[in-house]
């Protein structure tokens, strides 16, 4: 393998540079997709992420494009993230000696944008501590996160740092990415991660993950599907999810722990 600038920000979070060439180009045809290409090119439609902002995806062979220089722009910049993307995890699951399941793969990118000031700006974080392993999904049948991989295509704003916190020790990391930069990291714990408020600009960076091969279900859950039928069995494990997952997430009050019922006290009386 060619040799790779990287950083250790911690163990098992690295950061690596100059894989990207091209950033500012990459920037331009991202932003000018974002505003106008309107899924008609190689990206789909620019559709609403949550509160957090935008996002799209390539299309598949399935879909209808118009062919053309935005076309061929907008396919130079998945192509150009995807070479750096199996760069960066060829030389992390090497650097760590991973051993991923067999039929694990690389899943596809999703082009993604943080407007600016999504919460008040009382609150620190737009997005809070979480694990992007799905932990109230981990008995369901399907693919399952392993690896984060986030690409950033810009740095002209304020805030959108980066920040970990790690529930072994306690420890944090913090740490606002520079334009080309790709950070890769495990997807499960005890690597909580979340992002500052953003101000003064946009966020435009690029996430994917490497995924296991699908799971069948354990055999509880399978059982329970069949008991309660599997329209009335999905409704029901949505509304646990729902509910596990505001809980799964770590919130921090003057650098200690706090539960989700303490933290929902705290805005309340903001």
């Amino acid at each position: 393998m060619d040799e790779i600038e990287y950083i250790e920000l911690y163990p098992k979070i690295y950061l690596y540079k100059n894989l990207l060439k091209d950033v500012d180009n990459l920037y331009k045809i991202m932003k000018d997709s974002e505003k106008q290409s309107n899924g008609k090119y190689h990206l789909k439609k620019w559709e609403q992420w949550s509160l957090f902002g935008t996002y799209t995806q390539s299309k598949n062979e399935t879909h209808e494009v118009e062919y053309g220089e935005i076309y061929d722009a907008e396919k130079y910049l998945a192509d150009s993230v995807s070479e750096a993307y199996s760069k960066a995890v060829e030389h992390y699951i090497q650097k760590n000696n991973i051993d991923l399941p067999e039929g694990s793969h690389l899943a596809s990118s999703s082009f993604s944008k943080y407007k600016k000031d999504v919460v008040d700006a009382k609150k620190k974080l737009a997005m809070n501590y979480h694990v992007d392993f799905i932990k109230s999904e981990k008995d369901m049948p399907g693919k399952k996160f392993l690896i984060t991989c986030t690409t950033y295509i810009n740095d002209d704003y304020d805030g959108g740092s980066v920040e970990f916190y790690i529930t072994d020790n306690g420890d944090t990391v913090s740490y606002k990415p520079k334009a080309g930069e790709i950070l890769v990291f495990p997807s499960g714990e005890p690597y909580y991660h979340g992002v500052t408020n953003i101000h003064n600009g946009e966020k435009f960076f690029i996430r994917n993950f490497v995924m296991s091969p699908p799971f069948e279900g354990t055999k509880e859950w399978l059982k329970n599907q069949q008991e309660f039928g599997g329209y009335r069995w999905s409704k029901m494990e949505q509304e646990r999810c729902d509910r596990e997952n505001r809980y799964n997430m770590i919130y921090l009050y003057n650098n200690k722990v706090i539960t989700y019922e303490e933290m929902l006290e705290l805005e309340n009386n903001q």
